[in-house]
């Protein structure tokens, strides 16, 4: 049986919404329900909302500057169903994040940094770190978001350490999107603030690896994390406000949708 598929996305940008994820095909012609969230002051509080209150057997947390090429909704049905016949108890899927060992795996355009991140892979990798960019929840799981994790940072990581207490695995899976980005420039104080959250709730599992820093009780990864941020702003600041990419065109520029098409 074909698996049912919705989408939430929190939002604070009209016109980022409307000239990116509102554009996307397959929600543009509402063949996939999509819920927007305006007003939310932490995302992890707002999905845990979002997935108590969904139906679907797939539900999908999206950014708003995210574009879903043609087809992504139909190859994300063949990966769950690869990922159900490899592991019928998955909980958490992504598009980008680190593994267990601290790799980096991955697929997307990004505008912020102005290239493709990572790269096709062939199978499912194993997740200890989802970015938050795409989320993509196995609502039979059970596994909710933390209303209690502030801002908006780091409740992939969050969610997929839920789901390894619950004896649950979560992947990255080979789904590219458009990401419209702006360059990430600092780690301000609610990045901060997340972060401090995170390695009091799982001091047990520290250290950890996320895509932007290791989770540790010593201050020097963050410190250092940091630092570099705030010297690419200053050094490369002329070329750190790319245009916006029309992502239809930067879709079949980069074969996405086709290779949305063909993933499994």
């Amino acid at each position: 049986m074909t698996c049912s598929i919705e989408v939430y996305c929190v939002a604070n940008e009209q016109a980022t919404l409307a000239r990116n994820l509102n554009r996307s095909p397959e929600l543009a012609d509402n063949r996939i329900k999509v819920s927007v969230i305006w007003g939310a002051t932490a995302a992890s509080a707002a999905y845990h909302q979002a997935i108590a209150a969904a139906k679907s057997d797939i539900v999908v947390f999206a950014h708003q500057d995210v574009y879903f090429p043609e087809g992504w909704f139909m190859a994300l049905r063949a990966a769950c169903e690869r990922l159900n016949s490899i592991d019928p108890s998955w909980a958490v899927a992504g598009i980008c994040g680190m593994t267990p060992d601290g790799e980096f795996v991955g697929h997307l355009w990004d505008s912020g940094l102005g290239t493709v991140c990572g790269g096709r892979f062939d199978r499912a990798r194993p997740a200890a770190s989802l970015d938050e960019v795409v989320l993509i929840v196995r609502r039979a799981a059970g596994i909710l978001f933390d209303p209690s994790l502030p801002s908006f940072h780091l409740y992939g990581t969050d969610i997929v350490l839920e789901a390894r207490r619950a004896g649950m695995k979560s992947y990255v899976i080979d789904l590219p999107i458009i990401h419209n980005s702006k360059a990430t420039l600092r780690l301000d104080r609610s990045y901060l603030a997340a972060y401090r959250f995170m390695t009091r709730k799982w001091t047990a599992q520290l250290p950890w690896p996320t895509v932007i820093v290791q989770l540790t009780r010593n201050p020097l990864p963050l410190l250092l994390r940091r630092l570099r941020l705030r010297y690419r702003a200053i050094l490369s600041a002329p070329t750190l406000n790319p245009k916006f990419e029309c992502p239809e065109a930067k879709a079949r520029e980069l074969g996405f949708a086709q290779a949305s098409e063909d993933a499994i």
